[in-house]
């Protein structure tokens, strides 16, 4: 069965310096599975940065080069992915996704 999460903004402007939030909806359906998010550069493929489990815990074990500029939270339904000083190089669209059941749903 899939999971179906929603995202209202995958790409924001900010001026560099300043603080973006993206906002993962319906990630209770993930279950214990970690929710991942994934940065999708216009001429690169997607690329994970970090993962966040159930209960909170964040890993980064894809070695984004941009990892350490990157922090997660969730709860209940509702992940989010925040760069607290955004840089030129962070243009791009993110993206979250979770596998739940031996499925893989992203959006």
């Amino acid at each position: 069965m899939a999971t179906h999460l929603s995202q209202d903004d995958l790409t924001f402007t900010k001026r560099v310096g300043h603080t973006v939030s993206f906002s993962c909806g319906g990630t209770g359906q993930c279950g214990s599975y970690a929710v991942t998010w994934y940065q999708k550069k216009e001429t690169d493929t997607f690329r994970p940065i970090l993962y966040i489990t159930s209960g909170g815990s964040t890993s980064k074990p894809f070695n984004h080069p941009q990892e350490n500029d990157f922090v997660a939270e969730r709860n209940q339904d509702n992940c989010e992915l925040k760069i607290n000083l955004v840089k030129l190089d962070h243009s791009a669209s993110y993206y979250c996704s979770c596998r739940k059941s031996g499925s893989h749903s992203e959006k």
